[in-house]
């Protein structure tokens, strides 16, 4: 029997973290809930993912079936791999559309209290164990540590357009007073019907008075800039040129463009008692590692090898912590350093609007156009 066996786990956050950890937690005989606050699953959200671990994704489901249809090596869509990984738990399991708003400390049964949307009443439960899986500006962190996300100077703009009728991807970069801009992508099959899409971003350093910080239980802001400013597309041409600009203008006019401030984290602890973090709940970091996904769901794997090797779940809890802190500030060093490529220690981080009139003075007077005031859908 192992050491979870029977036990109460509340997992709060349906993402790919808090997923893989209810798979593995599951297979050790523990009874599983997930409190998720959007109304219903993530099959056909979110973009592209790049080369996915497949025998991690198999570990954590405990799956021997390699021909699974939502497994391959890469180019994954997220809501594929959001629904291979919910699959594996019990029907039932994820309770969406429920607000958690915070925990009562005990050194045995912390208390989570929540509430279901559209009722005013909080219900307060007791669980053996709390796991945090619920984003960059976590509810749960605050349960275990004081660190706290911060921002790393730059942003990633991206978007994601079909490929028909647009010339892609783009290709770019420009060095101005010593800080790098960048735009790059690639072609990728997304969703139940493989619709091939361009998965492109733009790398820009941003002040930080111009960005959002992420709210609750997500990783980008409440609003993410809802239209697309009127500097966007004349700062990419710019910055990369008129083939890059077109692009770009109809990634706006026929897709979605979004602002994903970059923040980092490494906490200086993840375990408190029976309480938990997991995923970017307890570690954030650049998107140029291509390490988020895969590090929430190592978390998963890291936790079941503690059980594993653990005599008592206060063990088993100790050892992963240490790893996770471990991995986190790894981790963070590695964004770090992505982050002196767009964001240099000694550079003067200014709006990319200044940044336009610098390169191109005249733009400011004739950059505006219909399709840089498209809507975004995020």
């Amino acid at each position: 029997m192992s050491l979870v066996s029977g036990l109460e786990v509340a997992v709060v956050g349906a993402s790919l973290g808090g997923l893989s950890v209810a798979n593995v937690l599951r297979t050790y005989g523990a009874v599983v809930t997930v409190y998720e606050c959007f109304g219903s699953g993530f099959h056909s959200r979110g973009g592209a993912l790049g080369a996915v671990d497949v025998g991690l994704l198999q570990q954590i489901r405990n799956d021997k079936n390699k021909g699974y249809r939502a497994i391959r090596g890469h180019g994954h869509f997220y809501g594929s791999l959001w629904e291979y990984l919910y699959e594996g738990i019990p029907e039932g399991s994820v309770k969406f559309s429920v607000d958690v708003v915070g925990v009562e400390m005990s050194h045995e049964r912390p208390r989570l209290g929540f509430s279901v949307k559209g009722e005013n009443t909080v219900i307060w439960q007791a669980f053996d164990l709390i796991i945090g899986a619920d984003g960059g500006k976590s509810t749960i962190r605050q349960y275990v540590t004081d660190s706290k996300p911060r921002y790393a100077g730059y942003t990633l703009w991206r978007g994601l357009v079909p490929v028909e009728g647009v010339d892609g991807p783009p290709s770019g970069s420009k060095t101005v007073n010593g800080v790098h801009y960048e735009t790059l992508g690639f072609p990728v099959k997304l969703g139940p019907k493989g619709q091939t899409m361009w998965n492109c971003g733009v790398y820009m350093a941003m002040p930080e008075a111009e960005v959002e910080a992420p709210v609750r239980n997500r990783q980008i802001g409440a609003s993410a800039m809802r239209t697309v400013p009127e500097w966007f597309v004349p700062f990419t041409e710019a910055a990369f040129g008129s083939h890059n600009a077109e692009f770009w203008r109809a990634c706006a006019e026929k897709g979605k463009v979004s602002p994903h401030a970059v923040w980092e984290l490494a906490s200086d602890r993840v375990v408190n008692g029976r309480v938990a973090l997991l995923g970017d709940a307890a570690h954030m970091a650049s998107p140029r590692t291509g390490a988020g996904a895969y590090t929430a769901m190592t978390d998963a794997v890291v936790l079941r090898q503690a059980i594993e090797q653990a005599h008592s779940i206060e063990e088993a809890l100790a050892m992963y912590n240490r790893n996770t802190v471990e991995r986190g500030e790894a981790l963070y060093r590695r964004s770090r350093q992505a982050a002196s490529y767009f964001c240099p220690p000694n550079a003067t981080i200014v709006s990319p609007q200044l940044v336009l009139e610098k390169l191109r003075p005249q733009a400011t007077g004739n950059a505006h156009s219909k399709q840089s005031q498209r809507t975004c859908d995020v």
